[in-house]
């Protein structure tokens, strides 16, 4: 039975990577060395064009469509792929990216209606809940959107690649201005991830660090930060400080690595 005393800290980062669309969390990720493979599901890979400090050579991705039939095992074949690759010692990439969950949940749902929701045969009758043309997600449609990115998530961390992250997008959180009084107006109390909400709770756990971007147009100019503790975001690096950082025009893996130095 090891001892926790006689435990080194390796050099594997697992991160969550949080922010609205066109924060940086794309960018961020892309600027780790090495070669680097992502898993496209926003369709916005075109984002890392023009980036001075991304090395377009070290990158391959795959776009995901959300209605593609036999998406989810296109998905675990690839990752099955990586790790026979590994096995064998065929060269894999050194960070993986997934971007984002956000989207990916989206298609685990486009790929569970099919499953669910029918014409009964000869007699016409549509099985599950529809609206006009439409088929209504339902509970089962919403177990295997959970049981999928769980297993996702899961098989990312057993893959023997130095660095493995995740893209998400949040959303404000809402609740009331007085907590004591249920007839108080609501308002904006923090942020959680456009997932839903316990999924967003469970996926949080399998990662060493959130991190949490956001942009601001200052005079017309785009200005990038990171943070590194705060509302969703936390890290096990003792040496990344609190607050809010800049990081317009920066590689952000230098940067980070620079805070440590």
């Amino acid at each position: 039975m090891p001892k926790l005393s006689d435990r080194t800290p390796g050099n594997r980062f697992i991160g969550l990577f949080v922010g609205r669309s066109g924060s940086g969390k794309t960018v961020a990720a892309a600027s780790f060395p090495g070669m680097k493979h992502i898993m496209d599901f926003d369709g916005r890979i075109g984002g890392l064009d023009g980036v001075d400090f991304i090395k377009r050579e070290e990158i391959t991705y795959d776009y995901y469509i959300p209605r593609k039939q036999g998406l989810i095992t296109e998905i675990n074949n690839k990752l099955e792929t990586l790790m026979t690759a590994s096995s064998v010692g065929q060269p894999i990439p050194n960070t993986f990216i997934t971007d984002s969950i956000t989207s990916e949940t989206y298609a685990f749902i486009c790929q569970a209606i099919p499953l669910t929701h029918y014409t009964d045969g000869d007699k016409g009758k549509k099985r599950d809940k529809w609206i006009g043309p439409i088929a209504m997600a339902g509970p089962s449609d919403y177990g295997l959107e959970a049981q999928a990115t769980y297993d996702y998530i899961s098989f990312l961390r057993s893959l023997p690649i130095n660095n493995v992250i995740v893209s998400a997008h949040y959303v404000d959180r809402y609740g009331k201005a007085d907590p004591e009084n249920p007839y108080s107006d609501s308002m904006v109390v923090g942020k959680k991830l456009s997932v839903r909400d316990k999924i967003g709770e469970n996926i949080q756990i399998y990662f060493d660090h959130i991190f949490e971007f956001d942009r601001d147009v200052i005079n017309g100019v785009e200005r990038f930060y990171v943070t590194f503790r705060g509302d969703l975001a936390r890290t096990s690096y003792s040496w990344l400080p609190p607050g809010r950082h800049e990081i317009t025009g920066k590689n952000f893996y230098e940067f980070i690595q620079g805070l440590k130095k």
